[in-house]
């Protein structure tokens, strides 16, 4: 195996293999870091002057002289960016190699950078996060100004500025949850510029400045508003009774996010059960990604026959939300055009039974609330794919208090549960 030095070592080299008409080679900085890799200058010389200028300790003339200050201006500043990296890798050494000076300290610049990143890693979800993050941002540096800025650099972000910028938020009508989204984005980039050594850490503004939390209640259905949600009549509405199917696939498929239905592929279907990987995680665990398995009961079976794809190749997907070819922006716009239209038509259907429901969400919360009362934290957490149970332990804290306190009355109540219809009979008679 061979040895990582402790630190990048800097060289020029010089690239005969295609000199051009003149007879000039392009010099490339070169880098060695366990391994070579070369980047380009924007200079071309003979073989005869790159020889006699850097790679003569004294070159004759002032002409190869003034060259050999050039090309070592040029050795100088890279290994000025490499004693600037932490930790050194390739990646950051371009970065930094190329980049303006004030490139390296606009915000917008390493906003735009890593929404390309997130694009290219098929992260469109964060990536839109993020570009609502920049856009709201700059919206604010520019709602009292004629002429619009195109740069905001860190050292403009204050905790004062943050706590004024957090206002305006809440003026204009947005909800602290909001506000905390956008400025984690925000503190997300000064730390990897911080990590980068493009700024110092002593400028960094969440020392003193706290990003607000929201309220975060989560709202689950309760057993009998769900059975008459279950037993709702839609009266012929196909659209209502399609959003209420997936509404309910998701409550018994351990709260699937719509975004994995959407996913689920036949070759996740396994007989007696389906398995997937939860879309939202899948990049921050997959060095060890644990499958979540659902078994198919009669209902999970009747929804996947009913709004399924009757036939298949391995990969192709379960149900018609995706088609082949979807690239991710497509993807995410797609399946949050299908989340709207579970809410909307959920939301008719349970304000004609009395009820109110938010979203589908509300699915999700309602299967964390029956599972964790009737089988307790350790089989929630893993029925809802988090990767620790202090995760679920919070998920759980932000129940309303009356559930908890309905969960603990539970403990005092010493009868045999009470035998239940059979759903199944519900379910073949539709």
């Amino acid at each position: 195996m061979e040895k990582i030095t402790k630190k990048a070592v800097i060289s020029l080299y010089q690239d005969t293999r295609k000199p051009n008409a003149e007879g000039l080679c392009p010099i490339r900085i070169q880098v060695y870091y366990g391994r070579q890799r070369y980047f380009p200058t924007n200079i071309r010389l003979s073989e005869e002057d790159f020889k006699n200028s850097y790679k003569t300790s004294k070159p004759k003339g002032e002409r190869l002289r003034e060259l050999k200050v050039e090309l070592q201006a040029i050795e100088s500043k890279a290994n000025e960016v490499v004693d600037e990296i932490k930790v050194f890798t390739f990646e950051k050494f371009e970065k930094l190699l190329y980049a303006t000076r004030s490139s390296l300290t606009n915000i917008i610049d390493h906003y735009q950078t890593y929404i390309a990143e997130l694009d290219k890693n098929d992260q469109t979800g964060t990536s839109s996060s993020y570009s609502c993050s920049i856009n709201s941002i700059r919206e604010y540096f520019n709602s009292a100004r004629i002429n619009p800025i195109e740069v905001i650099t860190f050292d403009m972000i204050t905790p004062e500025l943050l706590n004024k910028y957090e206002n305006w938020m809440i003026a204009m009508d947005n909800s602290r949850t909001t506000v905390g989204i956008y400025l984690r984005a925000l503190r997300k980039i000064f730390n990897q510029a911080i990590d980068e050594g493009i700024i110092d850490k002593e400028i960094y503004p969440f020392k003193k400045y706290k990003i607000p939390t929201g309220k975060n209640t989560k709202k689950a259905i309760e057993a009998p508003d769900l059975k008459k949600l279950f037993n709702a009549d839609t009266k012929g509405n196909i659209f209502q009774e399609k959003a209420k199917a997936f509404w309910f696939f998701s409550y018994q498929c351990n709260g699937m996010n719509i975004r994995d239905i959407s996913e689920l592929k036949f070759k996740d279907l396994h007989g007696t059960y389906f398995s997937f990987l939860r879309h939202k995680t899948i990049r921050t665990t997959k060095e060890d990604p644990k499958p979540i398995i659902v078994p198919i009961t009669d209902y999970v079976k009747w929804v996947i026959e009913k709004y399924g794809n009757k036939k298949g190749k391995p990969n192709d997907y379960v149900f018609p939300i995706f088609s082949p070819g979807m690239d991710a922006k497509e993807r995410h716009r797609v399946n949050q055009n299908f989340v709207r239209f579970i809410n909307q038509h959920m939301k008719k259907l349970a304000k004609n039974n009395g009820m109110d429901i938010k979203g589908t969400m509300e699915a999700r919360h309602s299967f964390t609330t029956q599972v964790t009362r009737k089988q307790g934290m350790e089989f929630a957490q893993e029925a809802l794919g988090h990767t620790t149970l202090a995760t679920t332990q919070n998920y759980w804290a932000g129940f309303q208090s009356e559930t908890k306190k309905e969960m603990a009355d539970m403990l005092m109540n010493f009868e045999e549960p009470k035998t239940k219809g059979k759903q199944q009979e519900r379910i073949r008679q539709r």
